[in-house]
């Protein structure tokens, strides 16, 4: 009798992908743009009645959580901490059955907001908290 070869693939060559770290670095903070999107629709999901509290709270918890170790890869510290900020405080008002309003998931929301835009590229004048306006 022959023996059947259970490793099939043995033969064939490793593909090596020729992308650097700062490919990566790159591509990540291009999908800041979209994260800063998806923040806004999770802060609005929060104020709305359509969805329950706990489960906007998991949801940017989640969210938090996975832009915290990107950040944290990336050596984003300021975005780290913010995004840390957000996922306790998530944490909390989902262990604690906190309602919508609840003040320090809003404030965290804020702050990861913030250095969201400003690493995308726009600043606030300190005159006028409205639309972000492009960084000279």
């Amino acid at each position: 009798m022959r023996r059947t070869d259970l490793n099939p693939g043995r033969g064939l060559k490793p593909t090596v992908l020729d992308v650097s770290y700062e490919d990566v670095r790159q591509s990540f903070l291009l999908r800041l743009h979209g994260d800063e999107v998806r923040l806004a629709v999770l802060r609005d999901a929060l104020g709305s009645a359509e969805v329950s509290p706990a489960t906007a709270f998991v949801d940017l918890e989640i969210f938090a959580h996975r832009l915290r170790g990107a950040a944290a890869v990336f050596d984003l510290p300021e975005l780290r901490d913010a995004a840390k900020g957000l996922e306790l405080a998530a944490a909390v008002a989902v262990a604690e059955r906190s309602v919508i309003g609840e003040p320090r998931v809003q404030e965290t929301i804020r702050i990861l907001a913030t250095r969201l835009t400003c690493l995308n590229g726009y600043t606030r004048p300190s005159s006028a908290p409205g639309a972000p306006v492009p960084a000279n």
